[in-house]
C-alpha cells in the first residue's frame, strides 16, 4: 500500500479533530467491545475513553489499522479483511492470527511479512 493510499485508509479510524485514531471507529470494525480494545492493548479498561490518545493504545491501533490496510488491499474488502485479521491463522506464526500477534507486541514482524507478501503477489 503507498504511503498516500495508507494515510488515506487509516483517516477513515480518526476521531474528528483530534492527531489520533479513534478506539470506538476500530472497535467497530473489528467487532471489538473498547473493554476488548483495552484488554488486547494491555492499558486500563477506561483508557479507550478516559485516553484515547494514550501512546500504548494509540499503538495497538495504529498496528490494527495498518495491518487491516495491507489485508484490505490484498483481499479487496474491508470487511473481509477484518474478518481475516481476527480469525486467520498464519502458518508463518505458529498459526496465531494477526490479531494475537499484535496483542503479543508482534505487529512490526507482522506488519513486515505481510509487506512482503504484498509485495510478491505485485511484483
Amino acid at each position: 500500500m503507498t504511503t498516500t493510499l495508507q494515510a488515506a485508509f487509516i483517516e477513515r479510524f480518526r476521531e474528528p479533530n483530534t492527531p489520533y485514531l479513534s478506539p470506538e471507529k476500530v472497535g467497530d470494525v473489528f467487532g471489538f467491545q473498547v473493554y476488548e480494545l483495552a484488554e488486547r492493548a494491555h492499558v486500563h479498561r477506561s483508557a479507550p475513553s478516559t485516553r484515547p490518545q494514550a501512546a500504548q493504545l494509540q499503538k495497538y491501533l495504529h498496528e490494527m489499522v495498518t495491518v487491516l490496510g495491507v489485508a484490505t488491499e490484498m483481499s479487496g474488502d474491508l470487511g473481509r479483511a477484518a474478518f481475516l485479521v481476527r480469525n486467520e491463522p498464519l502458518r508463518a506464526f505458529g498459526y496465531k492470527t494477526a490479531a494475537d500477534l499484535i496483542q503479543e507486541g508482534r505487529g512490526d514482524a507482522l506488519i513486515a511479512y505481510l509487506d512482503s507478501l504484498a509485495g510478491g503477489a505485485a511484483g
